[in-house]
């Protein structure tokens, strides 16, 4: 699913996992147009897709390389060919909740000459003492510029209100540009659907 701005200049590209959710249920094209109306934001053009199903998402969002190579592969070069995309390295963005908050910061530490820019909303990161890929890639690689915006609920699962500071101060402690915020809210997509615009506007302030 694809969105294109009001705008025959080339623009910066969000890439949103999850779509059923944040188009139907959050509604993002519509908070875009508004942030844009208001001078909010520069425009934004959006890559949206779908995932394989509540079994199948939990295995494409665990860091897992094939749903990088997807983004790669198939929904970058679709996307150049339809939308009016910035060549500039790490002009674009990632977004996802949950795990695919987990997945957007996963892709861009995997990606960041393409995405220099994260959304995570209640991300699905692991806590100290798990096996993960992403926690390697934050303590051993070499520090990337990458702009990264977390926010959770304060009433979010219990494991995620403890392993998202981690994670946050484990990217601060590497050098990483992060923004993070607590708000009033669960584990949702009324909570996550309210919040987005905060992080898009931090991520594409005019």
């Amino acid at each position: 699913h694809l969105y294109h701005p009001p705008t025959s200049d080339p623009c910066h590209l969000i890439v949103v996992f999850d779509v059923e959710d944040y188009l139907k249920r959050s509604c993002l094209p519509i908070i875009i147009d508004n942030l844009i109306a208001q001078k909010r934001i520069r425009p934004v053009a959006l890559a949206m897709i779908e995932n394989g199903g509540a079994e199948n998402r939990f295995i494409e969002y665990a860091c897992n390389d094939a749903t990088v190579n997807l983004l790669t592969y198939i929904v970058l070069p679709l996307a150049r060919k339809h939308l009016n995309l910035l060549n500039d390295e790490g002009a674009h963005a990632t977004l996802g909740a949950s795990m695919g908050g987990l997945i957007s910061l996963y892709t861009a530490l995997r990606l960041p000459h393409i995405f220099g820019k994260v959304i995570s909303q209640s991300g699905g990161f692991p806590l100290d003492g798990d096996t993960s890929a992403i926690l390697d890639l934050v303590n051993f690689n070499s520090k990337e510029s990458i702009k990264i915006w977390m926010d959770i609920g304060k009433y979010d699962f219990p494991f995620l209100m403890e392993s998202n500071p981690r994670m946050r101060d484990l990217l601060i402690g590497k050098g990483y540009d992060v923004t993070y915020r607590e708000y009033g809210g669960g584990h949702n997509w009324p909570a996550w659907r309210d919040e987005v615009w905060r992080g898009i506007e931090t991520i594409f302030a005019s």
